[in-house]
């Protein structure tokens, strides 16, 4: 199954409009429509986001570079999107400060992910200077 912005836009506002009036009767069914209607959009993309990084790893193992930076940034893009939706779904709901702990999670663990990359940098910089 192809993912396609016009089918993926369409589905998502006819989901938001059955999500409103839902809520309107039970809340709770209201989210977890929402809910579901992300994972089906985010399931039907898996297959064009692992071409995307199957053919970027591609590219990096031709031009030479060492892999582990790229894996390092599909995996920091990953936490970043996750989070944002995390995120949204906790503050559509209402819980703001559930939403505000989820955000704090993703960007420690961007800061864990990236800290490979920052010891790289500083003994690469300090083999420079001496």
């Amino acid at each position: 199954m192809t993912l396609h912005i016009e089918t993926a836009v369409i589905f998502c506002i006819i989901g938001c409009i059955l999500v409103l009036i839902l809520k309107q009767y039970q809340k709770s069914y209201g989210v977890l429509l929402s809910i579901g209607i992300c994972i089906i959009v985010i399931m039907t993309a898996m297959p064009q986001i692992e071409r995307i990084f199957d053919t970027a790893e591609n590219i990096c193992e031709r031009s030479g570079m060492d892999n582990s930076y790229f894996r390092i940034l599909c995996k920091a893009i990953g936490i970043s999107y996750l989070t944002q939706l995390g995120t949204d779904i906790c503050r559509d709901c209402g819980e703001n400060a559930v939403g505000t702990a989820v955000e704090l999670c993703g960007r420690v663990l961007l800061v864990m992910l990236s800290l490979p990359l920052f010891l790289t940098l500083a003994e690469t910089v300090l083999e420079m200077m001496q």
